[in-house]
């Protein structure tokens, strides 16, 4: 096959994916241009904790995840709330396994999984591995206490996200977030065919360690790149068959868009930062395990 026809077969392969891409990301921008951010939401995450903040975080954004790492910066959240928004988050591998029909099951099986895993892993956190955290109720803090320039960049956290554009009209934004992501996907997809055509899908597999427990160890670690791209490539990977569904678990659960970069632009403390990475590898690289073993 030569270098046109792997262009081709890509194009072929990808191009259905566009128009659900884009009414995916339409309804995404109806729903960020809306001032959801706003004080019920805080204290919503101080009264129901890792249960809501597990919700939150499987809205396919990373604004929320920017949203609790500031939070827990200022101390108005505990540990357990901001792991289970992060483990919760997905980014753009929703939109992803939405544009394809043959990953419903899938898309379904991730999105109960990670609510569940975020919820007993935020839990676990708050009443097992730290449970005495002290943090600071909103209805004792005094106006003068906030960072105006941290507040005001934190109410806007939803439009801080890369991938968004709240300077374009919501049709324009939507058009342009979904030829970014197809982009990303158009580029895996080709690069995929173009190994499998180069060196063989047998040796592939052996690269990407296909069927081995080290596979979603490496996608736990590929997963904590602070960029959708990487979701997006490893639900490529995924739907191309060569990423088990326990490795792109792994990988989603560490991937917590923003967040931990807002953790260390913030100087969190280096023993939250530890911990936070720390919980959110352990559990990614368990539940990948635990799935292959499955």
């Amino acid at each position: 096959m030569n270098f046109i026809d792997i262009i081709l077969d890509t194009i072929h392969d990808t191009w259905a994916m566009l128009p659900l891409l884009y009414i995916t990301y339409c309804i995404l921008e109806v729903f960020e241009r809306k001032n959801t951010q706003d004080d019920k939401l805080f204290f919503g995450l101080q009264r129901l904790g890792p249960i809501l903040g597990a919700i939150v975080g499987l809205i396919p954004q990373c604004g929320f995840s920017i949203l609790a790492a500031m939070l827990f910066v200022q101390n108005n959240i505990t540990l357990g709330t901001l792991v289970s928004v992060m483990i919760a988050t997905s980014d753009e591998a929703i939109p992803i396994l939405i544009s394809n029909p043959k990953m419903y099951s899938s898309l379904l099986g991730i999105l109960g999984l990670k609510l569940a895993i975020a919820i007993i892993v935020g839990l676990f956190t708050d009443h097992v591995l730290f449970r005495h955290q002290k943090i600071l109720r909103f209805e004792d803090m005094e106006e003068e206490d906030y960072d105006e320039d941290e507040y005001e960049e934190e109410e806007n956290s939803g439009s801080s996200c890369p991938c968004c554009y709240p300077e374009y009209p919501l049709w324009i934004s939507a058009l342009l977030r979904s030829l970014r992501i197809y982009v990303f996907i158009f580029i895996t997809s080709f690069v995929l065919t173009l190994l499998m055509e180069c060196i063989g899908e047998k040796t592939l597999s052996m690269i990407l360690l296909q069927d081995n427990l080290f596979q979603p160890i490496i996608a736990a670690l590929f997963g904590f790149i602070p960029n959708c791209a990487a979701t997006v490539v490893l639900t490529q990977l995924y739907t191309a068959g060569e990423l088990s569904f326990g490795s792109l678990l792994a990988g989603l659960i560490t991937n917590a868009g923003l967040g931990l970069i807002v953790m260390i632009r913030y100087e969190a403390r280096k023993k939250d930062i530890l911990r936070t990475i720390s919980i959110l590898f352990i559990t990614g690289v368990i539940v990948g395990i635990g799935f292959m073993l499955l």
